[in-house]
């Protein structure tokens, strides 16, 4: 069963990520409840607690390390903050981060993963966690570029292909549209796509919807689409994917990795 809640990812260093900040626009946008979820990797635990011993046996503690907690706190004053009226709810998990965040992504409406990497050039290149989320999760993932700053009433971009099944990545484009009172921009290749714009533009009036037809590369022509002007959202289709098509494999990758705008892979859900 799906819960009306956001979930983000939290680690020790959210205040340099976007997600958190993207996660609390849209729940408090939406009026939906707030999760923040601070993993704690198994090995890093089991390195953190003395083991004891009792009647002979050994038993690794189980509690929340000092250093989680401040996270934990650090994220309750933060959003309590921005909105003291917020539901919002402070979890430590322990498991593999990625792992454990696909899995919660199947039981919430949107999850949030920041796409900060490691190294020098860590702006331009997305992480494990959030790359593994954004290709094995349920539902929409998104993921969000550090620095991230809101572009109100900026264009959703997303991104259809003719060979693959569409209505999950349009359905939320179209609902973000409307959310954020923001133009639809649709890039796909090939065929037209107005069979599956009308029925969802019969719904969405408001929307104005423009379509660009893919030239080039379409990696390029999805990055390109959303950066003149600056959108807001790119949407690109998850599961399932195969990788000669347009949305997905190598193009899902590069979007991920090269696009400077968030990007939210919509999963059908199972």
């Amino acid at each position: 069963m799906v819960t009306n809640e956001i979930v983000v990812g939290a680690d020790a260093a959210w205040r340099r990520a976007g997600a958190v900040d993207w996660a609390l626009q849209e729940a408090v946008l939406r009026r939906m409840p707030l999760r923040a979820v601070h993993l704690v990797d198994e090995r890093r635990r089991h390195a953190d607690v003395a083991p004891v011993t009792i009647d002979g046996q050994v038993i690794i503690p189980d509690p929340v390390p000092g250093v989680d907690q401040r996270v934990l706190d650090e994220l309750s004053s933060y959003v309590a903050a921005a909105d003291p009226e917020l539901d919002l709810g402070t979890d430590v998990l322990v498991g593999t981060p990625s792992r454990r965040l696909a899995e919660l992504s199947g039981e919430v409406e949107l999850t949030v993963v920041g796409r900060r990497g490691a190294g020098k050039f860590a702006r331009l290149l997305i992480g494990t966690t959030s790359e593994y989320v954004a290709y094995h999760g349920q539902g929409p993932v998104i993921v969000v570029p550090a620095g991230w700053q809101a572009r109100a009433q900026a264009p959703i971009v997303v991104g259809v292909d003719a060979h693959e099944q569409n209505d999950a990545a349009l359905d939320f484009a179209f609902e973000m549209a409307e959310l954020h009172h923001a133009p639809l921009r649709m890039v796909h290749a090939g065929e037209t796509m107005d069979g599956l714009v009308d029925e969802r533009q019969a719904k969405h009036p408001d929307i104005h919807v423009e379509r660009r037809l893919v030239e080039g590369h379409p990696v390029e022509a999805l990055l390109d689409a959303a950066e003149s002007p600056a959108a807001q959202l790119l949407v690109i289709g998850g599961h399932h994917h195969r990788a000669s098509t347009l949305m997905l494999g190598s193009v899902a990758r590069g979007v991920l990795h090269h696009a400077t705008t968030p990007v939210a892979v919509v999963h059908e859900r199972s």
